[in-house]
């Protein structure tokens, strides 16, 4: 059984949802359920648990009734994270901070196994002495296709995202203007729900689904993730990274969280630490076919590896048996 609190959500549409068929195929079966809001119907769902052989609960924190309630009937207890969901991106009262805590530390200390999307969030819940693995959020790679390098005059980043990350691209507007000093006819293309506001180098907006995105990702030569660090972005999993090595692109990425454990430095991008180093290496790759080719080729090559959808099919099929 999965437990979720938002079908739509992107974490379980690529956590959980994606995959439903390969597991199948691997004789585990996910029946899928979402957490009532009433108390009676979301207790009588916990009680459920013990006719399962194992118990996903997926990004969200319970209170420790329910968590105790959980402990006591399911055989088998995971718990599925890939943001610091023991935190916020946005401010909070001390009352919230106050019950969130206590959900994270009921969590921790029932759980059989937490999930973890990298090893900043593993580690939260080791120190309150839950066992903790990591199982990066991956991709079906044949879902995307591969970017054919050329020589072009007009290079292009590509970013992809959504509204609630686009301020971490704009914090960052210093770096992209400084390469665009740099790089002739350097240009951005993003790819989300919303255009960014007052672009700092000439772009392109492509709205986001997912059945554009593949085409819309190669249309640049390389992608950036530019991120900010405090203890939300450190939770983040680094899924934009693992997009454009599935496409064959080349990466450039602030060495936050996850982005350090999945881009290998000279092998399929680079690691920026400030706009200098940032417009440095904007500039090199952009001027650099072999380049791009080679680091594209490398970063595919590691998503088929150790990012596909396989990969997760075999290690949750692994787990719950």
């Amino acid at each position: 059984m999965v437990i979720t609190n938002n079908l739509s959500q992107a974490s379980f549409r690529l956590r959980i949802d994606a995959l439903r068929d390969p597991l199948e195929k691997r004789g585990v079966i996910l029946d899928i359920h979402v957490r009532p809001r009433s108390i009676l119907a979301r207790r009588g769902l916990l009680k459920q648990t013990s006719d399962f052989d194992a118990v996903i609960l997926q990004r969200k924190l319970l209170d420790p009734i329910d968590i105790r309630l959980l402990r006591r009937h399911a055989k088998k207890f995971f718990f599925d994270v890939d943001d610091a969901v023991m935190f916020r991106s946005r401010p909070r009262g001390k009352i919230e901070e106050w019950r969130t805590l206590r959900r994270f530390r009921a969590t921790a200390q029932s759980v059989d196994c937490v999930v973890a999307g990298n090893e900043y969030l593993a580690d939260l819940f080791r120190a309150e002495s839950a066992t903790a693995t990591i199982l990066p959020t991956v991709v079906d790679p044949a879902h995307y296709q591969v970017k054919m390098h050329a020589k072009t005059d007009r290079p292009a980043l590509v970013w992809i995202g959504s509204k609630s990350t686009l301020p971490y691209l704009r914090q960052f507007s210093e770096a992209l203007a400084g390469a665009a000093r740099r790089v002739p006819g350097l240009r951005l293309i993003t790819i989300a729900d919303v255009p960014l506001s007052d672009p700092p180098l000439p772009t392109e907006h492509i709205s986001w689904s997912e059945s554009t995105e593949s085409a819309a990702l190669i249309r640049g030569d390389i992608g950036i993730a530019p991120t900010p660090q405090d203890r939300w972005t450190l939770g983040k999993c680094g899924f934009k990274i693992v997009q454009y090595m599935a496409a064959g692109l080349p990466v450039i990425a602030s060495p936050v969280g996850a982005n350090s454990e999945i881009i290998v430095p000279g092998e399929t991008g680079y690691l920026p630490k400030n706009p200098t180093e940032w417009s440095d290496v904007i500039a090199d790759l952009a001027g650099d076919l072999a380049r791009r080719q080679s680091l594209g080729a490398s970063g595919r090559r590691r998503v088929e590896g150790r990012y596909s959808i396989d990969r997760a099919a075999d290690f949750w099929s692994d787990m719950v048996r």
